[in-house]
């Protein structure tokens, strides 16, 4: 029973209630880091799901812990009373990270942890197109535009503005049908039309109207750029066209 001082009975210890409701992982545990909870997102990442951990030491109940990094964060955090952070690989996991959190709590300590995985593939899909851009601009061959969902130019790289012999800002927002020879004009804008609605990516040669009064002959190719929302425009890549 609740102790009753001055006739006030003292407001529950409602933890336990908020870390079920959290989305993220989290592990309390005493001194001697005895289990005392884990939420349910905890059980998930951790593949424990309906086990009861609560009263298990925490390397007897994660031995994926012993040994790691991890394990110097919880030891550090409950010796010095310092929070600590780190991004691991989930040792729970193939192909999964964690971002992982200790803190002092009570007289124990604290694992708070958080699926980063989706993150960091973003991260890696991000690092991968920067190098991608980089090795087509070091190739010299190939030119790379952006465009938008009406077939606006977005984006250029310096091959292609040298190909057109346009700045990139000059480039900017005007419509790629137009940069095209009169005469093939209609098919390419057939072409681009059909890919922005999303009837299939495809390869079409071409010629460009250049800023120097000649015509430039490119094969090219036209994907779809797919959103969350839909279509958000098209990525055109060239390279000079093969002559017979």
């Amino acid at each position: 029973m609740l102790a009753v001082e001055d006739g006030v009975a003292p407001a529950p210890d409602r933890t336990f209630e908020l870390a079920a409701r959290m989305h993220q992982g989290l592990i309390l545990c005493g001194a001697d880091l005895a289990i005392d909870y884990a939420n349910s997102v905890a059980l998930a990442m951790t593949r424990r799901w309906n086990r009861p951990l609560e009263g298990q030491h925490l390397w007897d109940a994660f031995p994926e812990l012993t040994g790691t990094l991890t394990e110097a964060h919880i030891r550090h955090s409950l010796s010095s009373g310092e929070a600590s952070a780190a991004d691991i690989p989930s040792p729970f996991r193939d192909d999964s990270w964690l971002h992982l959190q200790t803190f002092p709590f009570g007289q124990g300590v604290a694992l708070l942890m958080r699926d980063i995985t989706a993150d960091l593939q973003r991260h890696r899909l991000a690092d991968v197109k920067s190098a991608m851009l980089k090795a087509m601009g070091v190739h010299g061959g190939l030119s790379y535009v952006r465009m938008s969902a009406r077939g606006f130019i977005e984006v250029t790289d310096d091959n292609f503005c040298t190909l057109v012999g346009l700045s990139a800002e000059r480039l900017k927002r005007v419509a790629m049908a137009d940069l095209v020879e009169l005469s093939v004009r209609p098919h390419f804008r057939e072409q681009l039309e059909g890919v922005l609605r999303g009837d299939g990516d495809r390869r079409v040669t071409t010629h460009l109207l250049t800023n120097g009064g000649t015509v430039a002959s490119v094969d090219a190719a036209i994907a779809r750029l797919h959103g969350i929302y839909g279509t958000e425009g098209a990525i055109m890549l060239m390279t000079p066209a093969q002559t017979a």
